[in-house]
């Protein structure tokens, strides 16, 4: 599951925080995935977090991808009472409000689009819609020509039938997406089989986040699931699986149409 910060607390209690970055990589500590990455995105996942500069992360993310590094960026974090988190001053709307005095995400953006680092703007819905949200998110950041799409993580999504994404749903998301952009692309994320997503269509990709078993275990259900897509990825790197990474060649075994491999930051 992605989202380890979801807080039970006082909501003004910043949330956009978390550890010093350690990415965990395969059991040899190995960095040389980019040489045999070719033209398959990889990089790090970053759930809101905008202590650490914009030149760490991508650093990190040019580390592992090389030119084809990628950050999926949270700008839209799940929090208590179904509220949906956003970066940037907004007066609250329905399930959606900020605490935020300045826009946190833009310098980002700008240094990733200065690096040619690409990003996935990540949504953990929670109650907001979903539709509303991406509005709200690709008006403020579309522009951005770092920006290659919208994640929409499931663990979080309330509406409709919580969890689910149905097809009915995965067009009108990617149609909306697709006038801001229509190259932008429509990512999926949860950790169950494939019968919580909607059909294979063009544009959409399936990001497959179990942890807290083997990687044996994991690279089978990864395997399972990208059976019926053409376009997947994959996150990797939780202390709670064993190893926490799985290796390149055995994501690479698992599923062959992996295009995305994303290292998760934990404790």
């Amino acid at each position: 599951m992605l989202v380890c910060c979801l807080i039970l607390a006082n909501v003004s209690t910043a949330l956009c925080k978390s550890p010093a970055p350690t990415v965990y990589l395969n059991s040899n500590n190995h960095t040389d995935q980019v040489k045999t990455n070719l033209n398959k995105y990889e990089g790090i996942w970053n759930n809101c977090e905008f202590d650490n500069p914009a030149k760490k992360w991508s650093n990190m993310a040019k580390k592992l991808g090389g030119k084809y590094a990628v950050i999926d960026l949270v700008v839209a974090q799940a929090q208590e009472k179904k509220l949906a988190y956003v970066p940037f001053p907004i007066r609250q709307d329905g399930y959606i409000y900020s605490y935020s005095k300045i826009d946190q995400a833009e310098p980002y953006l700008k240094k990733f689009d200065k690096d040619g680092v690409k990003v996935i703007l990540s949504l953990q819905p929670n109650g907001a819609n979903v539709s509303d949200l991406i509005d709200i998110i690709l008006k403020r950041y579309g522009n951005h020509k770092s920006v290659i799409g919208i994640n929409v993580d499931l663990e979080w999504k309330l509406t409709g039938t919580p969890y689910h994404v149905s097809n009915k749903e995965r067009d009108i998301w990617l149609k909306k997406i697709q006038s801001y952009n229509p190259g932008f692309k429509l990512f999926l994320t949860y950790y169950k089989d494939h019968s919580y997503f909607p059909d294979d269509k063009k544009d959409i990709v399936i990001l497959y986040d179990g942890q807290s078993s083997t990687q044996k275990e994991l690279m089978e259900e990864y395997k399972e699931l990208a059976s019926h897509y053409k376009s997947v990825g994959i996150y990797t790197g939780y202390n709670s699986s064993t190893p926490p990474t799985a290796s390149h060649d055995s994501i690479m075994t698992a599923a062959p149409n992996t295009k995305y491999i994303l290292h998760v930051i934990d404790d």
